[in-house]
């Protein structure tokens, strides 16, 4: 099987894993217990639609679930950035809930039509479950933009520094160009990028959020092959001593250092006994 599938459909897992994992974090402390059990059944969701995820490239590799999902080291996870922040405050764990969710569902909207047909099944039925994900989002970003000013001043703050890492959800998979050229991925993800961003700008003017939300990478992170052939944000040329664009690496296995910790954290029990049945 090709090893662009596995390399598309194992990223997609890691983003799911990891963002699960930090929404699990809030178990016990949300803002109300109402709240803590939604975002609990939240982070149970995708850390669920990891696990089928996994199975997809277990099945297909001879390989194990559990050992892909946590047998791993950092640098062998590729994850989008944005999955791996810290949680900081409810304002930017609610800003990125949004975000990602809104981005995902354009991302599973294409892989609907995948070629591999077990993965668009996957993609449908994972959709019609985060479609609740994205209602709970939804609701609470319309909440806090038409509640007191303090609250929506925060939301447009993390909004703002979430969207620079959000835009690296749609860096490049590795080995993109032959998985879109084989179907496993209809689209490539520039044209991922470029729904979401029209889809995400029309919403936050919907919710009267002001246009510097979307200043922060809005019109960067356009990815391209460095001469080695790793894909790299096209501002982001080391000889030319450019910044990295925001939220870049993941998807190669360069994580921020906000990843080690949550690594260490996510995998130890399965480290202190690989051989467990789970």
């Amino acid at each position: 099987m090709s090893d662009s599938l596995l390399s598309l459909v194992t990223a997609l897992a890691d983003d799911e894993l990891v963002l699960g994992h930090r929404h699990s974090e809030w178990t016990g402390h949300a803002p109300h217990i109402e709240e803590d059990v939604a975002f609990s059944s939240i982070a149970q969701d995708e850390i669920g639609h990891a696990a089928a995820y996994y199975g997809i490239v277990a099945a297909l590799d001879d390989d194990d679930a559990d050992r892909l999902a946590l047998g791993r080291k950092p640098h062998e996870y590729r994850n989008a950035i944005l999955c791996e922040r810290p949680n900081r405050d409810w304002a930017y764990t609610l800003a990125r809930h949004w975000l990602y969710d809104a981005a995902d569902d354009v991302r599973l909207e294409v892989l609907e039509r995948s070629a591999h047909g077990e993965l668009a099944a996957l993609a449908v039925k994972l959709r019609r479950e985060e479609r609740y994900h994205l209602l709970h989002a939804r609701t609470w970003m319309e909440r806090v933009a038409r509640g007191p000013v303090e609250g929506r001043a925060r939301v447009v703050d993390a909004l703002t520094d979430a969207w620079g890492d959000t835009l690296g959800l749609f860096e490049p998979f590795e080995l993109e160009e032959d998985a879109v050229e084989r179907g496993w991925l209809p689209v490539p993800s520039s044209e991922l990028r470029a729904r979401f961003l029209e889809r995400a700008s029309r919403a936050l003017d919907d919710l009267g959020m002001p246009p510097d939300v979307r200043a922060r990478g809005a019109d960067s992170a356009e990815f391209v092959a460095s001469s080695s052939g790793d894909l790299i944000a096209s501002d982001d040329a080391p000889d030319e001593g450019r910044a990295r664009a925001p939220g870049v690496g993941g998807r190669r296995g360069e994580h921020s250092e906000d990843f080690e910790p949550l690594w260490d954290e996510m995998t130890a029990t399965y480290r202190g006994d690989p051989g467990a049945t789970w």
